[in-house]
């Protein structure tokens, strides 16, 4: 074994001749820093991507139940009847069971939080569906 002088430049050595390895806790701690200011960055940015996703689920849901009912409304079958709908990615859809053209309405659909859309589909003037804030 080689002799060795305990100097400042050997203090990191120990008796086995080894270096020791790791992080420093400033170096942790500036990790730790970094990741906390992307992540105050990316939650917001992913909280608004999953509001428009949920508007979107929703206003396809309430345009797919629209075409739907007026569809049934305005074929030349009497015996159609209107079934409820069965929401999923909205809180509520109007339900339009037992509607005639005479007195057909909006069907209007609910959003999950976070979005809360309204979404309106006017069916008395052929189903074009609005986003309301």
């Amino acid at each position: 074994m080689k002799y060795q002088h305990n100097t400042a430049a050997n203090r990191h050595l120990t008796q086995s001749g080894s270096a020791q390895s790791g992080y420093t806790l400033i170096e942790l701690m500036i990790a730790v820093a970094i990741i906390g200011i992307l992540a105050a960055i990316a939650i917001p940015s992913y909280n608004q991507h999953i509001a428009k996703t949920q508007q979107s689920a929703c206003l396809s849901e309430a345009k797919s139940y629209s075409n739907y009912i007026y569809y049934l409304l305005n074929d030349q079958d009497d015996n159609t009847v209107a079934t409820a709908p069965t929401p999923s990615a909205c809180v509520s859809i109007t339900d339009a069971t037992g509607w005639t053209l005479a007195t057909q309405q909006k069907v209007i659909a609910l959003a999950k939080p976070p979005s809360n859309a309204r979404i309106e589909c006017d069916i008395p003037n052929g189903t074009p569906c609005v986003i309301l804030p």
